[in-house]
């Protein structure tokens, strides 16, 4: 199964996650709980051992929307703020009960600091994409697209959270879900 975050494909982070697993201090979050909170400068980075945290920002209703996640294996923090003073445009909380590898944000960086630029060009172009196919597909084929390339986030992610993510209602999902389930040539989990 491709990687949720397809820009990791785009690099070797083995180094850095052996960084973790030597360097990091275990640590558990129950799902709710923030590791980054936007309006804060972000000071540790983690390696996500266990469950998943979900990357969100505030709406104009003051809701966390949810614009990401990140699974076992894959790194969260937030560099920009860290890197530049400026408070974090973005919260990431634990989706489930979690366990990571935390590390310090600044001695992680001073590891990283080669492959930053790569990492920052890989996520720019992720990003990119995803926002693009907001505006060239429905919210029913960024659904069935999702859950073609990543088949076990629907068993992982809240059907809130995934509804969120891709900017419709839980009602709306679940129409979607409803006709779905009703068309015998779709291979989607329910």
């Amino acid at each position: 199964m491709a990687q949720f975050n397809s820009y990791i494909d785009c690099l070797d982070l083995t180094a850095a996650t052996d960084f973790c697993r030597e360097q990091g201090t275990p640590c558990h979050y129950k799902k709710g709980e923030r590791f980054v909170q936007q309006g804060t400068i972000a000071r540790h980075a983690a390696l996500v051992v266990s469950g998943y945290f979900k990357v969100t920002t505030l709406n104009d209703s003051g809701d966390d929307a949810v614009v990401n996640f990140a699974f076992p294996g894959q790194f969260i923090t937030d560099f920009h703020s860290s890197l530049h003073g400026e408070p974090s445009q973005m919260s990431m909380i634990a989706g489930t009960d979690c366990d990571i590898l935390r590390v310090q944000l600044k001695t992680f960086r001073e590891f990283l600091s080669p492959s930053l630029l790569d990492e920052y060009s890989s996520l720019f172009n992720m990003v990119f994409m995803r926002l693009l196919n907001l505006y060239r597909k429905s919210p029913r084929q960024r659904y069935v697209e999702l859950c073609e390339q990543y088949p076990r986030i629907v068993e992982t992610v809240t059907l809130k959270d995934l509804s969120s993510f891709l900017l419709i209602t839980p009602n709306h999902l679940s129409r979607i879900r409803r006709e779905l389930a009703k068309s015998p040539a779709t291979n989607i989990k329910k």
